[in-house]
């Protein structure tokens, strides 16, 4: 059986980008403070300060990466993961209304709703997402603290993949086929017998 593909979340691959660079080059200059000061100023102590922002820096950039690189949705058989860091939360077909292919700008179109956006916000209105819509089986609360507020919208799944076409593929082939090709393989199987 072949792996699962992971579609990352754009919003945490995009935050991963935005920061990366911010927070690993002071960092490396603090080390790099921190070293010198202890070596050629031992006596000073100035040496655990630079050290203490420099372990904090890389902290939040260690975050920033574990969580863009372990955030993702995927069809594992016959149903949808999603895994945030440690947590994951399956949906199968019967949790699933509809699912379908949308851009935020559908979604977030109304002011209120462009503040949930990261910026700049005209790019991410342009992204494509996945829409599922839930059923009211569904825990949306406990939903919602696995992927984030702006994940969840009227009680549907609205995120923003790199490959959304594949995922949405993948969804509509394994997950929850379209009622049309149940009915139709239904049909099909009566005639043999």
């Amino acid at each position: 059986m072949p792996k699962a593909s992971r579609h990352p979340i754009l919003y945490d691959v995009e935050r991963w980008r935005r920061y990366r660079v911010w927070l690993l080059l002071p960092a490396a200059a603090f080390t790099v403070t921190a070293v010198l000061l202890g070596t050629l100023q031992p006596a000073s102590g100035g040496a655990f300060g630079y050290s203490l922002v420099a372990a904090c820096l890389a902290a939040i950039a260690s975050s920033l990466w574990i969580r863009q690189r372990f955030t993702y949705l995927c069809r594992k058989d016959d149903q949808l993961v999603i895994r945030t860091m440690a947590t994951t939360r399956r949906l199968s077909a019967g949790d699933i209304d509809r699912p379908r292919l949308i851009r935020l700008s559908a979604v977030y179109g109304r002011p209120d709703r462009r503040r949930k956006l990261p910026r700049p916000v005209d790019r991410w209105l342009a992204a494509d997402a996945i829409s599922i819509k839930l059923r009211d089986s569904v825990d949306v609360r406990a939903l919602r603290r696995i992927v984030g507020p702006r994940c969840i919208v009227d009680g549907s799944l609205v995120v923003p993949l790199a490959d959304a076409p594949g995922l949405l593929a993948e969804v509509t082939t394994f997950v929850c086929p379209p009622k049309q090709a149940i009915a139709a393989s239904g049909r099909r199987r009566g005639r043999r017998r």
